[in-house]
């Protein structure tokens, strides 16, 4: 029987477990070197994926913050750019305003030279009114359309216009702003289509100082147009009263310049400068004077001639004025006035204003009445059957001076009437025309 070698050999079993171990132990390097390498590779891979990592984020980071301040950089750019056009939008908005401002003041300034205007168109109305003077339908005056008055359109332009309140910051926008088409969506049906975009405050405020300035000329025209009425419609009363006088045979000049001045009426001169180069409507108004002076002087003179009938109703002439047969001697004789056929008791009044110098009976004329009037012209009343008047007394034009009858040398009941300038006799029927002429402007 063979034996082991471990017990053939007495340090077999210590060899054998010394190589065993040999064997384990070389292994156990082995793996442990490997491990070791496994774990430097990782741990140097880690390394250069950790400074890779790092220095990647540190470019990463480089970028970031560049972009950043890029960023910001632009936002301040553009920021500075906004704040530019804040400013520029912030002046226009300055210069609107100052323009609206200044568009206002020239509407006002405007409007007051219209009212001064309109005064003067007042006056000059009144003035022919309180004269008597009559004028055309197309000379009245025409009153202008309401205008708003500079204050109102002063906050109007402050409130609707988009001008700042301040000097440098722009006014703020609504809290409520209007929806488009907001505005008309009550004003009519529903309709399709595209809403019309909203009209701007500062188009409204220009629209509507557009509408006032438009008022304002018309206004003005319409002023012009009330003298240049005025002016034809007094020079027609010129024309028609110096036809009428003119039947008289009398210098109207010279009796119009020496007619007196109505009464109770008074005051300082002051008199009004017009410059006729300012334009048409003080060149109108400057050309009116003279021909309103003319005019009235002309009325003075026809309120002042005897120029109303003596008898009311259809003249009955039974003897005119001039040479004729005399009703008692038959033969050739002077008629000094002429005879008005008519009742006994009919009434006689006064052709014009004036003031009685004779009231009693005298020889042919039997009971007379005689007036004197302005400019040394006299008018005679006679054969009247009562007096009702008395010397001294100033009577108006149709006062009740007489009654008809048929006293002093007469033939019947009539009335003989005469019309006298610085005692000389003239024929009555030239005033009386006049008067016909004149009729209903007296």
């Amino acid at each position: 029987m063979t034996l082991p070698d471990s017990a053939a050999h007495p340090r077999a079993p210590a060899l054998a477990v010394t190589g065993i171990l040999s064997r384990r132990s070389f292994a156990i390097r082995r793996s442990t070197a490997l491990l070791g390498l496994t774990l430097l590779g990782l741990t140097t891979a880690w390394s250069g994926a950790t400074t890779w990592y790092i220095l990647r984020k540190d470019d990463l980071a480089a970028r970031l913050i560049n972009r950043e301040t890029s960023r910001q950089y632009a936002y301040e750019d553009r920021i500075a750019a906004l704040r530019a056009d804040i400013d520029r939008l912030a002046s226009r908005a300055l210069l609107d305003q100052d323009g609206v401002e200044a568009r206002v003041g020239e509407i006002a300034m405007r409007q007051a030279e219209l009212e001064s205007k309109q005064a003067l168109v007042n006056a000059v109305t009144e003035t022919l009114k309180a004269s008597g003077i009559g004028v055309t339908q197309a000379g009245k005056t025409a009153s202008g359309p309401r205008l708003i008055k500079p204050e109102a359109a002063t906050r109007a332009s402050s409130v609707s216009s988009f001008a700042p309140i301040g000097p440098t910051r722009p006014t703020p926008a609504p809290d409520m702003p209007v929806l488009r088409g907001a505005e008309d969506r009550n004003a009519g049906p529903w309709q399709s289509g595209e809403v019309p975009e909203p009209v701007s405050p500062a188009q409204r405020v220009a629209e509507a100082l557009e509408q006032l300035d438009e008022a304002i000329g018309q206004t003005g025209s319409s002023q012009l147009g009330t003298l240049r009425n005025i002016d034809r419609s007094l020079g027609e009363t010129q024309k028609t009263l110096r036809a009428a006088l003119a039947e008289t045979g009398l210098d109207t000049d010279r009796l119009a310049a020496s007619t007196t001045i109505a009464k109770a009426v008074g005051g300082p001169f002051v008199p009004i400068k017009i410059d006729p180069a300012a334009g048409p409507f003080e060149a109108t108004l400057h050309s009116l004077q003279p021909r309103i002076a003319a005019v009235s002087r002309l009325r003075e003179l026809a309120l002042q001639l005897p120029l109303r009938r003596p008898l009311q109703g259809e003249i009955d002439m039974s003897s005119n004025y001039g040479y004729r047969v005399d009703p008692f001697t038959r033969g050739p004789a002077m008629h000094t006035g002429m005879d008005l056929r008519a009742e006994t008791g009919t009434p006689v009044r006064a052709t014009a204003a004036g003031k009685v110098v004779t009231a009693e009976y005298s020889g042919g004329y039997g009971n007379m009445v005689e007036i004197e009037h302005p400019g040394g012209i006299s008018t005679r009343y006679a054969h009247m059957s009562a007096i009702l008047v008395s010397a001294g007394q100033n009577v108006s034009a149709g006062a009740l001076v007489g009654r008809v009858g048929s006293t002093g040398r007469s033939t019947g009941p009539h009335l003989h009437y005469e019309t006298r300038i610085d005692g000389d006799t003239l024929d009555p029927i030239r005033f009386l025309r006049a008067g016909d002429k004149l009729a209903g402007q007296l």
